[in-house]
């Protein structure tokens, strides 16, 4: 039986609210799943890097997932990213994702050591047929852990894991994107993680964009997406150009996505050290690029 495969659109990766004292906090948490929902997103991912999901423990994560799924209550699609430095730890939470009904999980390869396909293609394929009625995504994220999947683990994954429905590239290579979109063939779904390239990622066949600046700006992504579905490119360009306007003020950054979150509205509060507070110069900085986009 074909898996359902909700691994397209605007992706949310969510951020995750701290309160002063570095707990986690639900309510703000709930309010941004409204908040972006409200605006367009019909897929959100919590735990992801967005979400500051490596700086949780399992317990914290699982609360994460459980309170956007509810939250989200069938308005949205949610997909959770489950991703550990360990096989254990990444079975554990992607068997807890499947258990509170979400969508799919995203699964980044195992950070800080470096491995070779041979233990890639283990720790992937581990997870994957030990929830084989579940989908998965793999998750590249070459910059920050270490590992490129390359293209022929790519395919070797493929050929062995029928629940494997999506990947998500954040890098800026677009060649190995398109190798990935030649690899998966019709009815996969390859997924853009660089805001700058989401027009030009869907115009080579990928399917959608995992957007950190999406839980600001929502609205922006949703309309590029819609306008590119339509084929109106004059709009989609636009739309990619006003992103980039966003991306400078915003620094793809997530200290930078929380503060920014006051301007519309929704204080989302802290981020958890060793992340940072913007000092007074970055806030000046922030609050004048953020009349100067002049988005209300």
């Amino acid at each position: 039986m074909a898996l359902q495969n909700v691994f397209r659109g605007v992706i949310c990766p969510i951020l995750t609210p701290f309160d002063p004292a570095g707990r986690v906090d639900l309510e703000t948490l709930r309010q941004l799943v409204d908040f972006v929902i409200d605006r367009g997103i019909r897929v959100i991912m919590p735990g992801g890097t967005t979400g500051e999901g490596m700086l949780l423990d399992l317990a914290e994560r699982k609360t994460v997932a459980e309170t956007v799924m509810r939250q989200a209550q069938g308005r949205a699609d949610v997909i959770v990213h489950t991703g550990c430095i360990n096989t254990t730890d990444t079975l554990e939470l992607t068997a807890h994702a499947q258990s509170i009904g979400a969508g799919g999980a995203s699964v980044i390869t195992p950070y800080f050591f470096s491995y070779d396909d041979d233990a890639l293609f283990e720790h992937y394929t581990t997870v994957a047929d030990a929830l084989s009625d579940f989908p998965i995504a793999l998750y590249c994220f070459p910059g920050n852990a270490k590992q490129l999947i390359s293209t022929a683990l790519f395919r070797r994954i493929l050929d062995h894991s029928q629940n494997v429905v999506a990947i998500k590239l954040s890098d800026p290579n677009l060649i190995q994107l398109q190798e990935y979109i030649q690899a998966g063939g019709e009815n996969f779904s390859t997924l853009c993680g660089v805001d700058a390239l989401a027009l030009p990622a869907l115009s080579i066949g990928a399917v959608g964009q995992v957007s950190g600046n999406s839980n600001v700006f929502p609205e922006v992504f949703r309309d590029l997406y819609a306008a590119f579905a339509a084929g109106d490119l004059e709009k989609a360009r636009h739309q990619q150009v006003l992103i980039n306007r966003i991306r400078a003020v915003l620094k793809d950054d997530i200290v930078h996505f929380k503060a920014a979150m006051s301007y519309r509205s929704l204080p989302v509060g802290y981020s958890r050290p060793p992340m940072r507070q913007l000092n007074k110069k970055e806030m000046e900085d922030l609050q004048k690029g953020m009349q100067a986009l002049g988005i209300k």
